[in-house]
């Protein structure tokens, strides 16, 4: 195989490495940018907005539920569906968008899902029945699928290793800055305009996002190579390799324990400190706050700290963070331990993140795919053996138990490098 060197990345000479490919062979596993996006800027701004926006749409109904049933006239519990629908489909369609993305081009991908993520939230608004407006939910967390994983392939395509996980930091702007307006902007919005408003907002300003996406789209143009390797062929050839095998476990513990623990953090405050919801949210979001931090200096982390340092110290914050909640220490230490524990787990998750988009440089779209459906299966049977166990050791069994869960994670990680 023919390697050409430019710049900081390498690039493919010769298509063989799709023809070990073709044969199920993972020698064709280099590091590299496409050719065809090496010459072409990255279109971050807008990637940051694709960001926000998808994670508006997790969001989005979280606190609009009660009128939702009041309008369809059924109980709370009946309409949760419009939220499950959302994260269910989301997670289910990773395998199937992850190869389509490296087959007709990133940015297209990302392109068409915004504009159908738009349609669907926008067609939401006008649901005439609880089961279509769940229906409808569904299909915008199928095209939102389609978004964040693909934008992170996107960036790994077009930036060579030592910038990558800078500049996911800045893309993981967009994200944590919805998570922390959203559902209290959705909530306030709700009270003026009603939720159908909502909805139809951001289906609209999903609709309007697709258009620069697409101009940009045409602009980067379509792969050049590999695009007739089939689906099955591209994740044989991701768990081909030993490092992909552990990375996808890894990912897979960490949704488990630190994606799945908040919920259970917000229930505890309200039912063990006789914390009020708005306060126990509060709380919850200084969380946010610690990760946003990170967005808007991830440069700096990595550049003090490197790829190790932030495994440790990502991995002890959460430690602490969970451990010491499950202490119950006074309410205005909780809301410390909540920032640092936000900070430390996008610095932790940040290393695994860059790891992923390398498992499989030739497909970084499928390799994220395989990334975030590990990530959203570990959150799932994690947030379900949490609920099975409440019962039997409570909240601070639980965080106590995630705590040594993760202290476990975090000490294989940092022997294996992330990977």
């Amino acid at each position: 195989m023919k390697l050409s060197s430019q710049g900081p990345a390498l690039v493919f000479a010769h298509d063989r490495a799709w023809a070990d490919l073709r044969l199920g062979s993972p020698r064709a596993m280099l590091t590299f940018v496409p050719s065809s996006l090496a010459a072409q800027p990255l279109p971050l701004p807008i990637l940051i907005l694709t960001g926000f926006l998808s994670g508006a749409g997790m969001r989005v109904a979280d606190p609009l539920l009660a009128l939702i049933g009041h309008d369809f006239a059924v109980s709370v519990a009946a309409a949760t569906p419009v939220v499950a629908a959302f994260t269910l489909v989301y997670g289910l369609a990773q395998p199937v968008l992850g190869p389509i993305g490296d087959r007709i081009g990133k940015l297209r991908l990302i392109a068409i899902c915004m504009a159908l993520y738009g349609a669907a939230s926008l067609a939401s608004a006008f649901a005439p029945t609880l089961p279509l407006l769940i229906g409808l939910r569904g299909v915008a967390g199928c095209f939102a699928g389609g978004l964040i994983p693909v934008a992170i392939a996107l960036i790994g395509d077009s930036t060579s290793y030592e910038t990558r996980q800078a500049t996911l930091g800045r893309f993981m702007t967009g994200i944590v800055l919805s998570n922390l307006v959203t559902a209290p902007g959705s909530g306030a919005a709700g009270d003026f305009i009603g939720w159908r408003a909502v909805f139809g907002g951001l289906g609209a300003a999903s609709l309007a996002a697709a258009v620069p996406l697409d101009r940009a789209a045409r602009r980067m143009g379509r792969p050049s190579g590999g695009t007739e390797i089939g689906a099955l062929a591209r994740y044989r050839a991701v768990l081909a390799r030993a490092s992909a095998r552990r990375l996808l476990v890894m990912v897979g513990i960490e949704g488990a324990i630190a994606f799945a623990a908040p919920p259970f953090i917000g229930a505890f405050l309200v039912e063990g400190y006789q914390l009020s919801f708005s306060l126990a949210g509060l709380m919850l979001g200084a969380a946010g706050l610690g990760a946003l931090v990170y967005t808007l200096a991830a440069g700096y982390f990595v550049r003090r700290f490197g790829e190790r340092g932030l495994l440790v110290l990502g991995g002890v914050g959460m430690v602490v963070w969970l451990g010491g909640i499950a202490l119950m220490p006074p309410v205005p230490v909780v809301a410390v331990l909540s920032f640092l524990g936000g900070l430390s787990l996008v610095c932790f998750h940040g290393v695994l993140q860059a790891r992923g988009s390398e498992m499989m440089p030739q497909a970084r779209s499928t390799g994220m795919a395989a990334f975030a459906f590990s990530l959203f299966v570990g959150q799932a049977i994690g947030a379900g053996l949490a609920g099975l166990l409440l019962s039997l050791v409570g909240y601070q069994g639980i965080l106590l138990g995630a705590a040594g869960g993760i202290s476990a994670l975090a000490a294989l990680a940092v022997r294996r490098g992330g990977g």
